[in-house]
């Protein structure tokens, strides 16, 4: 089911194929952090805008849900996920211990779940897991695989029990939706009073990874060709993502107090996914920032975690 669209968008059709095909395109109106119009042009070429008023950062045109369904739903669209799936096994043990000091053995939802990994390596901690996906093969893939049964949709759009769960997991989805301000609100309804919300994020604008591919890009380097020498992102559907917004630990933590959830933790997602002497070097990456972090207050990481609870 795809949810209706914010009136903070418009939709336009453009020729973006050989053939003339007419491929529908959103843009936005409106920011989707703090509704403000004032809005400019970071990069034209990339499609990158940023709100005057907060400081998101978000593509404008943009691909639809309905392409970003498509994209996602596409066949073998996991095989590098199920190739890495020993690195990929320790990656969730990691965020699992991360997150164990909020679980409470109750009611877990993991919103975007891909092909269920993660609620696979919850189930021993939660007293129910639930998932939703809007990739028609994973969650083909999670029944199989898991014995999984994901709920296939937005969970904006589906009718989830309201103040039901004790915690929900946003586990690199916000960056892909089209309102990631109505889906943390929707969050905020579905949590239960002391509810967990835990949110992991790129943190690509700010990044150091992001400022050596802006330089690589000025150098003229034919690697960094696809990222914009603004931002040192790549635009949507060039990579194997789609991703409509571009965090900062500010405005993600503006977007979450705007639903009325407090925030109890800000801290670094361990996303890596490797084995052997790249996982050495992953780790040591991570310590060296979680140092930073820890002293100095900042976060030039991959990636941003964020918990909030309801009051």
């Amino acid at each position: 089911m795809i949810a209706q669209r914010s009136l903070e968008t418009k939709m336009i059709a453009e020729d973006k194929t050989t053939t003339g095909e007419k491929i529908v395109t959103e843009v936005v109106l409106a920011c989707n952090v703090c509704r403000n119009d004032r809005i400019h042009t970071v990069d034209s070429d990339f499609n990158f805008c940023r709100c005057d008023s907060c400081g998101y950062v978000f593509d404008s045109p943009r691909p639809s849900f309905a392409q970003i369904s498509a994209f996602y739903s596409q066949a073998g669209k996991y095989d590098t996920w199920l190739n890495q799936e020993r690195a990929r096994d320790m990656m969730w043990k990691r965020r699992l211990k991360k997150l164990s000091r909020y679980s409470s053995k109750g009611r877990l939802l993991d919103i975007g779940t891909g092909y269920g990994q993660f609620l696979h390596h919850a189930r021993p901690f939660f007293t129910e897991v639930n998932g939703t996906e809007v990739s028609e093969s994973a969650v083909a893939l999670a029944k199989e695989k898991y014995g999984l049964s994901l709920l296939a949709g937005q969970a904006e759009a589906l009718d989830l029990p309201l103040q039901s769960f004790d915690m929900i997991t946003l586990f690199h989805v916000l960056e892909h939706v089209p309102d990631p301000g109505k889906l943390v609100s929707v969050c905020h309804a579905l949590l239960r009073a002391h509810g967990i919300l835990i949110i992991a994020v790129p943190n690509d604008v700010l990044a150091w990874t992001s400022k050596i591919k802006k330089i690589g890009k000025k150098l003229g380097l034919q690697s960094f060709q696809k990222f914009s020498s603004k931002l040192g992102i790549s635009r949507a559907g060039t990579s194997r993502e789609i991703h409509l917004s571009h965090f900062t630990p500010p405005v993600l933590r503006r977007l979450v107090e705007n639903s009325g959830l407090r925030i109890i933790e800000e801290s670094l997602d361990p996303y890596y996914a490797s084995t052997g002497i790249r996982l050495l070097l992953d780790s040591a990456y991570y310590a060296l920032h979680r140092l930073l972090h820890a002293g100095q207050k900042i976060n030039h990481y991959d990636t941003i975690w964020m918990v909030a609870r309801k009051p």
